[in-house]
């Protein structure tokens, strides 16, 4: 036994030293096609090519690409349909994708104005199609350094390009980003994009930091989990809140590596029967930061992202007091709790292209989550109904959605200078003409009916929530909206 636990020991001793690529045990990878580099420059995704071709190829077929995939078991769309960012609305930005392209302030990306194609894997002038293989041209703007750079200057990806293709965001093709690749992308280089995800917030609750979550404090990827294969990553088949996924039946849980009885301590029966019914995160994620109301009906004035704002407990965005912003409140505390069942092919309407809520106590196979509810007053047309819209023409005959009205797209650069919502309205919409539709002109500010819900899966910390915290009179969770009888309340309380 005792050998068999010192081979462990060096197993995971060397583990660790190839996640922290140190000297150790093991040489930091070094890119092979340093020395073409230095003796050729780099010319963007054409540089990589010459010994990379297929993954242009990968990339380029991948929801970093088109933003959307193919779906299954979303209430209200039809399977198979393209379905993502590229043509959803998204209430953290108040807005789509096609509408806010290139939106920017003063040429520049900021929190404000959220230009989406900032961070599309290709400088773009406009989104690409979802399903349409991308052409030579098109795969040329593909930015391999924005994920595979050690050392890569956000700020000129950040900054807009007019050049004989148009208007697009900028790259970082210095020799010293490319002389800087790296085999796996760094945690860094992922949190690029998705850590703030164009809002005032977290949008995944707590950084991803060594200071705030156990896997990144012991040196863990973010592909350790969200596995890839051919540039195809997994998101997972617990979420909610976005539709797209590469690889919708690779499961990303916690159970691949700590498996299904993860508990050894005295109690360890009893908490690993909890797992039957509780993600691992609900118990192991103790807060969580972000935005649960936002009304974009009422811009004002932007002084919630300095010294005033509960994010700066990790981090200050600066403020900007010149430009508007959504009417936000952004808490940080306990989150929400809510039942969640995996997207697999057996269960149908197991997601919601809202982020409401699918499941319940009595859904077979469903466990509880950790959530953040968010409150939505959104911007909508007065006179069209959401059926009309390009593509939504199925929800003509869905009885929940017949006589929902049209959600509108402000464009955020309009919405942040001017605080006009009509004008942003009508500079967000414009794009949508040239698909043959136009807007009434007249809008309203609506909350959208119930609650939607935005996952919480990092911030993981190895002392979880103590048995009181939710097994008490005043506990962090709500028994009685998770569906629970009063009987099973009074028994669930009491601590034992």
């Amino acid at each position: 036994m005792k050998a068999r636990n010192l081979f462990l020991g060096i197993l995971l001793l060397v583990g660790y030293s190839y996640a922290q690529q140190s000297t150790g045990l093991l040489s930091k990878w070094v890119h092979p096609g340093n020395d073409m580099i230095k003796e050729n420059g780099y010319q963007s995704a054409q540089t990589c090519a010459v010994c990379h071709q297929d993954a242009l190829d990968e990339i380029t077929q991948s929801v970093h690409w088109y933003l959307a995939s193919p779906i299954r078991n979303v209430q209200g769309l039809p399977d198979s349909s393209w379905w993502g960012m590229i043509n959803r609305e998204c209430s953290l930005s108040g807005s789509t994708t096609i509408a806010n392209w290139t939106a920017s302030t003063n040429g520049k990306f900021s929190v404000q104005s959220a230009g989406c194609g900032v961070c599309h894997i290709g400088s773009l002038t406009a989104p690409p199609m979802p399903g349409k293989i991308a052409k030579e041209s098109e795969k040329n703007t593909v930015d391999c350094l924005v994920c595979h750079s050690e050392n890569y200057d956000w700020s000129k990806r950040a900054t807009l390009v007019k050049d004989s293709n148009g208007v697009h965001w900028g790259v970082d093709m210095s020799l010293k980003a490319a002389l800087s690749i790296t085999k796996t992308p760094t945690n860094e280089a992922c949190l690029r994009c998705h850590e703030h995800s164009f809002s005032e917030d977290y949008k995944r609750g707590m950084p991803f930091t060594p200071e705030n979550d156990v896997h990144a404090k012991a040196g863990l990827n973010c592909v350790t989990c969200h596995v890839t294969e051919h540039h195809k990553i997994a998101k997972g088949m617990y979420e909610s809140d976005m539709i797209a996924n590469d690889l919708p039946d690779v499961n990303v849980s916690c159970s691949n590596c700590h498996g299904n009885s993860p508990h050894t301590n005295k109690n360890a029966k009893v908490l690993n029967a909890h797992i039957e019914k509780i993600a691992c995160q609900t118990c192991h994620i103790p807060e969580a930061s972000g935005i649960v109301y936002e009304n974009w009906g009422k811009p004002v004035k932007d002084n919630i992202y300095g010294k005033y704002s509960e994010l700066s407990k990790f981090d200050k965005i600066p403020s900007n007091p010149k430009l508007y912003v959504p009417t936000d409140t952004i808490k940080m505390g306990h989150p929400s709790y809510m039942w969640r069942v995996a997207n697999t092919k057996e269960n149908k309407n197991a997601q919601s292209w809202m982020a409401f809520a699918t499941s319940n106590i009595n859904t077979p196979g469903a466990k509880i989550f950790p959530v953040r509810g968010l409150t939505q007053v959104m911007l909508f047309d007065k006179k069209l109904k959401m059926w009309q819209a390009p593509g939504m023409e199925f929800l003509k005959n869905d009885p929940n959605m017949a006589e929902f009205p049209l959600l509108l797209a402000p464009n955020r650069e309009v919405y942040s200078e001017t605080g006009d919502v009509k004008k942003a309205i009508d500079a967000g919409m414009k794009p949508y003409e040239s698909m043959g539709f136009k807007w009434s002109g007249e809008w309203m500010a609506m909350q959208v009916p119930g609650l939607s819900y935005i996952s919480v899966n990092h911030g993981v910390k190895k002392n979880p929530l103590s048995c009181s915290s939710c097994h008490s009179k005043n506990g962090v969770m709500d028994f009685k909206a998770l569906g629970y009888t009063q009987k099973q309340i009074e028994q669930l309380e009491k601590n034992k």
